[in-house]
């Protein structure tokens, strides 16, 4: 055991000798390099040194007389800076902490909206000098500063050497009290680069001499190994302002001003430039910078963002900036008008309103004790507030203020005497008539002496007052107070615009030509428009034309532009222009937006409006750049849902009359006038079927007014075209406007349902009977059917549904709509004379027709109602009779009723039960004997039965059907015309050629080729009713029969060859 605890003992004393050998090997090692070290230090330092002596041999003289200068533009001064300033710039500052520990302090971003918390700052004395900010008043911290624990000669030498060096300086604790004073300090105490101070030097003095060129490529080299410097930045923008580059200006300056973030006054600069160049986002930002929690120095700041936050649309913060100036201000006017604006903007008009009241009224009370200071009222203000009640549609209000205000102003409040319905107070000839009138001198002596006389703003706002109150002769007379004045052109263009929207045409007409006449206004495509449409509603259509064609010059494709310009030219005799143009509308296709996000031209002007900054700049963005923010539909108050139905009424009843105006030349089938008609009323339709409340689920359900807009459908090109046509006029609602609730239910804007029915009816009559465009007519219909106001009212569903008949007969559309809608007609008009003829004669002739009308749906349906009729004629109830639905009361029945006879017996003779057709025909012969077409049928019947199969006795049926036929002859020739004889001549020679007796046949057929001549040379052009065509053919047949083809090719080119 002894011996194990000695080989122990041995092995750890040999192990400590090791250590002990390898520690000394490795303190000698460490002395030999740091020997080395230091012999290599003792070169490089010498070596170092004879650099620096040749540069200073070099260039200390130059560096001596910029070193002075250079210092004091790095370094701000401070010296004459009390406490208080000193901590209200630091409370502005951000700093860059890119220099600091990360332990556990955020990174601050050079464009950081966010300002940290800080603490009180130490106090600061005023006795430093100019060249030495860390003098006596730092004295401490920059003894603190200049000493570091950690230096190192090798990093001085790297230094020197111009290599890059971690900065091994004292991390500066964001928790300390002189946080961010010492931050300041050192970074304009900060010893800089000797290759950056020459640079620097010598740009300064490029720039002295204006060598812009030399001086910016310095600064920027200066930049590249001190991006921090503030000199340098700002000289930069100095130079591209001086070269007329105000966005590379600004932007230097924004970058110099974050290395400077106390100084309020450039961040001011700065923020000015940025708006002036439309870089609203960076200017608010560097207002925001600039804005010190002294409000008092910074209120010209305060106000600027305030007003570029309006800009921006951003009324709560406007509001708030404007609301801080005018408790430092609040007897400036200028404030007052701010905070109107953005009510107004806001549609707050009441609010704008009562701001104005009040000071009008703390004015007009004086002595009322209030704690609120308001401005000075004047004329200026007056008209302000009369705007306002302009826009908020509040006339007799206004026009109330308006008496109030300016009396008050003339010192002339006691006149209550004046009517208000009249302006007389106002007039310098009747206003001494109303005062000599007066009962008591004292009154009138005091009024002679008082003014009286009204600014011409003030002036043309009550004009505008007295219009909108439909006082138009009062109205007048005040804006004829503008012909008087010069300069006024604006006012002349509004008051003709406002005369011209309320269609007093004559007197718009002196206003917008007198505003024509200022050289402001020549250019104007608006008031030309005023100028054509007066015109034209004047009757002076030569000016209109004229001023119409001015407008297409510059806008070639307005299809509106050239539909007016053709009613023009047709009313001065140029059809063929007329319809040149009504051409080219019918077949332009206009640019109508998508559903999909389409891009409209209003939206490429925008788009275009937004990057004018950019294309004007050369491609140079502003550093914060501008976001455009969409905002969301806001929901429409009532006074613009107002509005906006007013400008659509207005527009609807201009187009209405002009209408009217063309019906005279259409009811003459003048086509040029129809063209003009059909593209204004298919505006007007458009219009019509985009109010939902017209088609309602429910049709039955009673007309209560209009709830809601927009029937979505998928538009046809005429549909497109017409909205368009809307689109320009501003007169098809929005997504936004979709609930207008309408008191008046017998009129849709001005026009009444009669008149939009009308509009309708004849737009289908006329585009399928003059454009040939039926299938089209018919869909027109079928909206027109689906209009709840308009089926509620019977007269107009039967007119609707008789069109819809008519377009059915015309397309031959005999399955859906003949059978559908005469059933209609006959379930509504049971035992009508009439609509059983017009049964008839909606069928022609041909197979398919055929068909149709001896259909078994058609008996069964006929056969009910001859039950029906027997049934109220004998007052029994028979069996398989059909509900009656009207009222015989006041009708005497016959024992049989004709037509229904009639119509019942041809269906049976058209299905070839001849036996039946001829019972039933015969019971209407019985009293109807003197009835050719009766006669005619029943011949027929008996002809055609005579021929069947099972016939009981041809001769004997054949014998009286021939009689009924002779018969026939005899009642048709009773007062016959030239068609009715030729009838009679081709009857009987159809009869013996179905028969085969062509001798006979061929007698009757010549008689009717000769009496064509004598149809020709007639007056009446009723070709409809010749038969020769129909008998030549029968009689050509009958020669090719009979061998005699030459006289039949005789008989074919001379009535049945087109020449």
């Amino acid at each position: 055991m002894k011996e194990e605890n000695k080989g122990g003992r041995l092995r750890r004393s040999t192990r400590q000798q090791l250590k002990q050998q390898q520690h000394e090997q490795l303190v000698q090692q460490q002395q030999r390099a740091e020997e080395e070290e230091q012999q290599q230090q003792q070169q490089q330092q010498q070596q170092l040194q004879l650099k620096q002596k040749k540069m200073k041999q070099s260039k200390q003289k130059e560096l001596d007389r910029n070193q002075h200068d250079t210092t004091q533009q790095e370094t701000p001064e401070y010296h004459d800076m009390k406490e208080e300033d000193f901590e209200r710039l630091m409370e502005e500052m951000q700093i860059d902490k890119n220099d600091d520990d990360s332990d556990g302090s955020s990174e601050e971003y050079i464009f950081s909206d966010e300002s940290e918390d800080y603490d009180d700052y130490d106090n600061i004395n005023n006795n430093n000098d100019n060249n030495n900010m860390g003098g006596s008043i730092l004295s401490d911290e920059s003894e603190e500063d200049d000493y570091d624990e950690d230096y190192n000669f090798k990093d001085a030498l790297k230094g020197a050497s111009n290599f890059r060096v971690r900065n091994r300086r004292e991390k500066i604790s964001i928790k300390s009290k002189s946080y961010y004073k010492r931050k300041m300090m050192r970074a304009d105490n900060r010893e800089l680069d000797p290759e950056v101070r020459s640079n620097l030097s010598q740009a300064n003095e490029a720039f002295v001499r204006k060598d812009l060129q030399v001086a910016q490529q310095l600064y920027l080299e200066v930049i590249k190994k001190d991006p921090k410097n503030f000199s340098a930045y700002k000289a930069l923008g100095e130079i591209s302002k001086a070269q007329e580059q105000l966005n590379e200006c600004c932007n230097y300056w924004l970058l110099a001003a974050n290395i400077h973030p106390w100084d309020t006054e450039f961040w001011g600069q700065v923020a000015q430039l940025s708006a002036e160049l439309g870089h609203i986002d960076q200017a608010v930002y560097c207002y925001g910078r600039a804005i010190t929690p002294d409000i008092t120095k910074s209120c010209e700041f305060i106000l600027q963002r305030a007003i570029l936050y309006q800009e921006r649309k951003q009324f709560g913060k406007a509001l708030d900036g404007f609301q801080k100036v005018r408790q430092l201000y609040p007897k400036d006017s200028n404030i007052i008008k701010y905070l109107a604006a953005v009510y107004s903007e806001q549609k707050r008009l009441n609010d704008a309103i009562n701001l104005y009241m009040k000071v009008l009224d703390s004015n007009i009370h004086p002595e009322r004790e209030s704690s609120e200071l308001y401005p000075k009222f004047d004329w200026a203000e007056l008209n302000i507030l009369l705007e306002l009640h302009l826009q908020n549609h509040s006339w007799r209000m206004g026009l109330n203020v308006l008496k109030l205000a300016s009396r008050w102003i003339q010192n002339r409040s006691q006149e209550t005497w004046w009517d208000e319905n009249e302006d007389l107070e106002f007039d310098s000839r009747q206003r001494f008539e109303v005062i000599s009138a007066l009962s008591s001198q004292d009154q009138i002596d005091l009024a002679e002496n008082k003014p009286f006389d009204l600014p011409i703003d003030i002036r043309f706002k009550l004009g505008c007052l007295r219009l909108e109150l439909q006082q138009k002769d009062v109205a007048v007379q005040h804006f004829n107070y503008l012909l008087e004045e010069q300069d006024v052109a604006d006012l002349h263009f509004e008051a003709g615009k406002l005369l011209e929207e309320h269609g007093h045409y004559e007197d718009a007409l002196k206003f917008l030509s007198r505003a024509m006449e200022d050289a402001e206004f020549t250019t104007s495509l608006e008031l030309v428009q005023l100028l054509a449409k007066c015109y034209f509603e004047v009757g002076d259509y030569h000016e209109s034309k004229q001023a119409y064609e001015a407008l297409l010059q510059h806008d070639p494709d307005n299809l509106d532009l050239k539909l007016s310009l053709a009613e023009n030219l047709y009313y001065l005799g140029d059809s063929v222009g007329a319809q040149h143009l009504i051409r080219q509308v019918r077949q332009s296709k206009p640019k109508v937006p998508r559903k999909n996000g389409g891009t409209t031209e209003e939206e490429v002007e925008e788009d275009e409006d937004l990057n004018l900054d950019t294309s004007q700049s050369g491609n140079i963005r502003s550093l914060i750049p501008n976001e455009f923010k969409i905002h969301g539909k806001r929901k429409l108050t009532e006074q613009e849902k107002e509005e906006i139905e007013n400008n659509a009424k207005r527009k609807v009843l201009e187009k209405f009359g002009r209408m009217e105006r063309l019906q005279e030349s259409i009811d003459f089938g003048d086509r040029i006038a129809i063209g003009a008609w059909l593209q204004l009323a298919s505006q007007l339709i458009e219009i019509f079927t985009n109010v939902k409340s017209f088609f309602p689920r429910d049709k039955n359900r009673t007309f209560n007014g209009i709830v809601r807009y927009r029937r979505r459908k998928d538009m046809g090109l005429d549909e497109k075209l017409a909205r368009a046509y809307n689109l320009l006029e501003g007169i098809v609602q929005d997504e936004n406007y979709t609930r207008h609730t309408l008191t008046n239910k017998t009129e849709y804007r001005g026009l009444s349902y009669d008149q939009w029915f009308d509009i309708f009816a004849q737009y289908a009559v006329l585009i399928s009977r003059y454009e040939n465009k039926i299938d089209y007519a018919d869909e027109i219909v079928d909206i027109a059917l689906a209009v709840n106001v308009f089926i509620q009212d019977k007269r107009k569903e039967t007119i609707l549904r008789a069109l819809k008949l008519a377009f059915g007969v015309r397309r031959n559309r005999v399955v859906d709509s003949l059978f559908v809608y005469l059933r209609h007609f006959l379930n509504l008009n049971q035992f009508s004379p009439f609509i059983y003829k017009l049964f008839m004669c909606c069928y022609g002739s041909g197979i398919e027709y055929w068909e149709q009308f001896a259909s078994y749906n058609h008996q069964k349906y006929f056969l009910r109602q001859l039950k029906s009729y027997d049934s109220c004629y004998t007052g029994k109830n028979v069996s398989g009779m059909a509900h009656i639905t009207t009222d015989l009361s006041g009708f005497e029945l016959g024992p049989h009723h004709l037509d229904l006879i009639y119509v019942y017996g041809n269906l049976l003779g058209g299905n070839k039960s001849y036996v039946s057709s001829l019972f039933y025909l015969n019971r209407a012969y019985k009293q109807y004997n003197q009835d050719p077409m009766l006669c005619l049928i029943l011949g027929l019947g008996h002809l055609h039965r005579s021929m069947q199969r099972l016939s009981s006795n041809r001769h004997i049926q054949l014998l009286q059907g021939i009689s009924y036929i002779l018969e026939y002859k005899k009642l048709r020739q009773l007062n016959a015309t030239i068609y009715e004889l030729q009838e009679i001549e081709y009857n009987l020679g159809r009869l013996f050629h179905t028969l085969g007796l062509f001798t006979l046949a061929v007698r009757h057929y010549e008689k009717v080729l000769t009496m064509k001549d004598e149809i020709a040379n007639s007056s009446n052009d009723n070709y409809d009713y010749d038969m020769s065509w129909e008998a030549a053919y029968n009689l050509s047949l009958i020669y090719n029969i009979d061998g005699n083809p030459k006289l039949a090719k005789e008989i074919i080119d001379k009535y049945l060859t087109i020449m």
